[in-house]
């Protein structure tokens, strides 16, 4: 009573290859299910089956986009080996740890259409910004305490930023009152 529906992603395969990663995933799901005579796969997906040139190509996105799912950063919390917390490799890529745990980063886009940009937008995106409470705390959360040690560098260019005189919680030296 049970039939496959490849003949019917046949026509579907090409359109969702060439143009979204996850409409290939939504193909290869419908062809491991399998349906019953009395339904077709026009009633499942009528969006997709209906037309199937290349001005239709908006409505295999619009279902791919609604099943995709935004781009997470889990920590592993006890790793196969030892049992141990690993640590999120593009966390320490794309940030940088201070002395006093502050976490700093580069700015977004900053190698992008610099022919357009002026000479101000490209000191400003040379320069580099904190990252606020939240992002702080989360970024503790996905390195080990290894990373929250502190470093010390020959010519460390972050030299000055690593102490925070000005805050009675990360100051170190004697306040001085003459």
């Amino acid at each position: 009573m049970f039939r496959y529906t490849i003949t019917a992603l046949r026509n579907i395969r090409p359109l969702a290859t060439s143009y979204c990663n996850t409409a290939r995933t939504i193909s290869t799901n419908i062809r491991i299910r399998t349906f019953s005579s009395s339904q077709s796969l026009t009633n499942l997906f009528p969006s997709i089956i209906q037309q199937q040139s290349l001005l239709n190509h908006k409505r295999i996105l619009d279902i791919s986009n609604k099943i995709c799912l935004n781009q997470i950063r889990t920590v592993t919390k006890f790793s196969l080996n030892k049992g141990k917390r690993k640590t999120v490799k593009p966390a320490i890529l794309r940030f940088f740890r201070l002395h006093w745990g502050g976490w700093i980063r580069t700015k977004i886009g900053r190698h992008k259409k610099m022919w357009k940009k002026s000479s101000n937008n490209k000191r400003r995106l040379r320069q580099h910004v904190f990252c606020n409470a939240t992002q702080n705390t989360l970024l503790d959360k996905m390195v080990t305490k290894y990373w929250k040690r502190p470093k010390y560098y020959v010519d460390d260019p972050y030299a000055p930023y690593h102490t925070r005189e000005e805050f009675a919680y990360t100051r170190k030296k004697p306040i001085v009152r003459d």
